[in-house]
């Protein structure tokens, strides 16, 4: 017979696993109801963390980004501490992070991207917990993606787009070549209700190194010198 689970583990670590695979060499692992307690995780992380806005260089200016973000450590809450090494079991690589981000309604978004700061894209993970609202999580083909700049099809509306609704304490994980040949995005939706993701990455670092320029590396297009990165803001 089987033991039950600690009644004190944060997670659920038996929740069912569901894989979708993107391509060959890329798939999302999607775990429904991860967290046991979403709603009291959702309210302490809410009100415990210092929470701070950054602003990301498009091409030569900074601008505020259209949510709000924190670091926490691994050993910050239960929660973290239970997922961190539930991850690190799981999928037997070092997870880095943790990342917090916070959209306070839906109005806060985040376009079309990959993780392109790990560098090494062609085997990552990234495993995401979210919390609160249940928003669209898009995922779209990177080559569509060019098409559809030219198109101006929004994050969800395209008919090969991945939508997924994670949120309430589920789990989401990226791997393989994700990050490479995939994009993800979180477009605004109209609800007043917030909605946290906590984020740990890992990368292989095998393969060719991105080099791609960014929107944080600073196009020029004034006499100015380029500024690359992410600065700290304070929130409003």
């Amino acid at each position: 017979m089987v033991a039950p689970p600690p009644p004190d583990l944060a997670i659920d670590r038996r929740a069912t696993v569901r894989r979708i695979d993107l391509d060959a060499g890329s798939w999302v692992d999607v775990v429904d109801g991860f967290v046991r307690d979403p709603r009291g995780a959702l309210d302490s992380l809410l009100a415990d963390t210092a929470w701070g806005q950054q602003e990301v260089l498009r091409y030569d200016q900074y601008v505020p980004e259209q949510r709000l973000s924190a670091g926490l450590r691994a050993d910050s809450s239960p929660l973290v501490r239970h997922t961190d090494l539930h991850l690190q079991a799981t999928y037997r690589v070092p997870f880095d992070g943790v990342a917090a981000l916070l959209y306070r309604d839906g109005t806060d978004f985040q376009g079309l991207h990959s993780d392109r700061g790990m560098k090494w894209l062609d085997d990552t993970r990234i495993a995401i917990v979210v919390l609160g609202q249940r928003r669209p999580f898009v995922i779209r083909r990177r080559g569509d993606w060019i098409e559809s700049l030219a198109s101006r099809v929004p994050a969800g509306k395209d008919p090969d787009d991945l939508v997924l609704l994670p949120g309430e304490g589920d789990l989401l994980v990226m791997g393989g070549a994700c990050q490479r040949d995939w994009l993800h995005g979180i477009p605004a939706a109209d609800t007043p209700n917030p909605r946290v993701s906590l984020t740990w990455r890992w990368t292989s670092k095998r393969g060719r190194p991105d080099t791609n320029p960014g929107y944080s590396d600073g196009r020029q297009f004034s006499g100015s010198p380029s500024r690359p990165g992410v600065r700290p803001r304070r929130s409003a």
